[in-house]
Order: C-alpha cells, then sequence, then structure tokens
C-alpha cells in the first residue's frame, strides 16, 4: 500500500477537539453574506486544504481546471478530515472538504467554521473491512473484537451506527484509533479484527491483500461530503467571490471525472501509487457529486451528530444547521 499519510498527524487528529475549542475566535451566529461588488481577484490567493485520498489539486489539473485563473490558488495535503477542520479554524486555510463527520467534530468544538457547501456519494467505498481469512461475516460478531478506524472520520461514523443497527455501541468492540496507513497495517498483520475506512483505502485493502467488506455506509449512513471554510474567509469579499468560481470549477471538474474515467483513473493511481484496479474501483463508487445544502442533508447530518452525542462521543448536543451557510449553493 503507498497511500500512507503522515503518520506524525495522527496524534493532532486525536486531539482535535481540544484544539479547536483553543482555536476558534468566533461565536456561532450566522455569517453574513461579504458585499457584492467589483473584487479585483488577481490580489486574492485562495488556500484551499487537500488530502492525497481525494486530490482536489490534481482532479483540477487533469481536468484543465486550474488554467486561466483569475486569483491564486495555494494547496497544502493533510492526512484526513480532522486537521483540515482545524486548519480551517484557525484561519490557516480558507476551504477544505471532509467527509460527514469531520465537520460535526468541528461544531461540538465550537469551530470558528461555517458549511458552505455539500457533496453527495454513494458511501459505497465507506467500508468495515475485514482480513480474506476471517471467519467474521457480519457486524453483530464484533462484539468484543479490536477494530481500528480513524476518530471523527466518516469510518468513525459508520462503525457507530452500523453497530447501533446491529444492537451494539462502541462499548461492546475495543475501538483502536488509528491511522489509515497505520489501520492498513494492523489488519493485515491481524493486530485488529475489523478495520472502518474509506476510498481509497477500501480499494486497496479489497485489492492488495483481498480484504472483505461485511458492511457500507449506504446501508447505515449517508454519503455526503462538505465544504467547510473560516468565518474570517467568508467574510472577506475578495475570497468569497474566488470560492464561488472555485466551486463552479470543481463542479466542471467533477463531471470531467466522471466523463473520462479511464483517464482520470489512470492519472490518480499515478499520484498516488496505487493499482489501476484500485483507482478505478475508487472513482465507480467514490465520485462526489455537488449538491445543494437542502434541509434533508442537513436533517441526515444532525441525525449523525445526535448518534455521537447519544455515545457520548462528542461533547454536548450539536444545532448542525446553525453551522450551515447556502450562499454559494446558486454558485
Amino acid at each position: 500500500m503507498k497511500l500512507i499519510p503522515t503518520r506524525g498527524l495522527i496524534g493532532a487528529a486525536l486531539a482535535v477537539v481540544t484544539a479547536l475549542s483553543l482555536s476558534a475566535c468566533g461565536d456561532n451566529a450566522a455569517t453574513e453574506a461579504a458585499p457584492t461588488g467589483p473584487v479585483d481577484l488577481s490580489t486574492v490567493t485562495l488556500k484551499v486544504g487537500d488530502q492525497k485520498a481525494i486530490s482536489i489539486e490534481v482532479l483540477l489539473k487533469a481536468s484543465g481546471q486550474l488554467e486561466n485563473l483569475p486569483y491564486k490558488i495555494e494547496f497544502s495535503t493533510f492526512t484526513a478530515g480532522l486537521p483540515l477542520v482545524e486548519a480551517a479554524s484557525a484561519g490557516g486555510i480558507d476551504i477544505a472538504q471532509t467527509g460527514n463527520t469531520p465537520v460535526i467534530f468541528g461544531a461540538a468544538a465550537d469551530a470558528d467554521i461555517k458549511i458552505v457547501g455539500a457533496l453527495s456519494a454513494t458511501g459505497k467505498g465507506d467500508a468495515i473491512l475485514v482480513g480474506k481469512d476471517s471467519p467474521i461475516a457480519s457486524v453483530a460478531a464484533l462484539k468484543g473484537k479490536k477494530v481500528a478506524v480513524y476518530k471523527g472520520s466518516s469510518a468513525n461514523a459508520n462503525l457507530l451506527l452500523q453497530l447501533k443497527k446491529a444492537g451494539l455501541s462502541l462499548g461492546d468492540v475495543e475501538p483502536v484509533y488509528l491511522s489509515p496507513g497505520d489501520g492498513y497495517t494492523a489488519l493485515t498483520r491481524g493486530d485488529v479484527d475489523a478495520w472502518a475506512t474509506w476510498d481509497p483505502y477500501t480499494a486497496i485493502a479489497e485489492k492488495e491483500i483481498g480484504a472483505k467488506s461485511i458492511a457500507t455506509a449506504d446501508q447505515a449512513a449517508n454519503g455526503y461530503n462538505f465544504w467547510a471554510a473560516g468565518n474570517k474567509t467568508l467574510a472577506d469579499p475578495g475570497k468569497s467571490a474566488a470560492l464561488a468560481d472555485f466551486f463552479r470549477r470543481y463542479a466542471a471538474a467533477t463531471k470531467w471525472s466522471s466523463d473520462n474515467l479511464d483517464t482520470w483513473s489512470a492519472k490518480y493511481a499515478e499520484l498516488t501509487q496505487i493499482s489501476v484496479d484500485a483507482s478505478r474501483t475508487t472513482w465507480t463508487r467514490s465520485i462526489k457529486q455537488p449538491i445543494q445544502l437542502t434541509d434533508q442533508v442537513i436533517a441526515s447530518e444532525q441525525e449523525i451528530a445526535d448518534a455521537f452525542t447519544d455515545a457520548k462521543a462528542i461533547p454536548g448536543k450539536v444545532d448542525f444547521g446553525s453551522y450551515v451557510d447556502t450562499r454559494f449553493d446558486k454558485s
């Protein structure tokens, strides 16, 4: 498995709720839309948080959407969604794409962010995996077993909701909080009985070590991803204008990837040093399509937030809707 995140970030990821509480500097009131009018985008630099597993930069470049930019973009690569939310809250980046759970953990920690966009995927790439020779064939059979998962990730939500569906709780298993790279290693060595993860890690494990899926998120959770932006970014007219253009370019790039799956899969495989087969599997089931932040989307996220609250996995109750800003829905 070549696509291995920087392991030094795992400590920061596990402590992100505390870090976010310290870095948040605004209240939860809805951020007012930035003033309209002419903006000189040539003076704007948009700082975009990326994940190697998502590869926003590569997607935009491959699709030609980084050409003729009226503003500058700086990309920074992170391990997973939790560090991205922390960076957006602290002002280190302007915008980040995460799964359905990091934004909930951010809201629980009073992060200085708003959710400004949504994306939909099948959820089939978020899976609970066991080794190819494992006798475990169901979520119910995980009782008393060790399960690797990245804390605060969409895989964490999938594990929580799958256990609930099977009449179990997180207390009925032994969660082992690991980065994706370490989770892969733990499953391969037999140090854990199962691993909850997401694409492309799911596809890599299936193709490289014959891992078997016993449950996928489409059976219990939503497949949403979200764009999170810092409130300081949203209060800046130039950066807000750049974001509107950025979202249009991302939507065009996503359509291009769907229409050119072979080309995109090959480019992604080259970047991440994974097999073209694993890459194609990932982007066949895990392409993220931009959608609006509808009441249905917000309600679905609230259900996940409430599940984490009930499990005492986050402090207090989260009002997800109070973190939503729909100004870019028509961009």
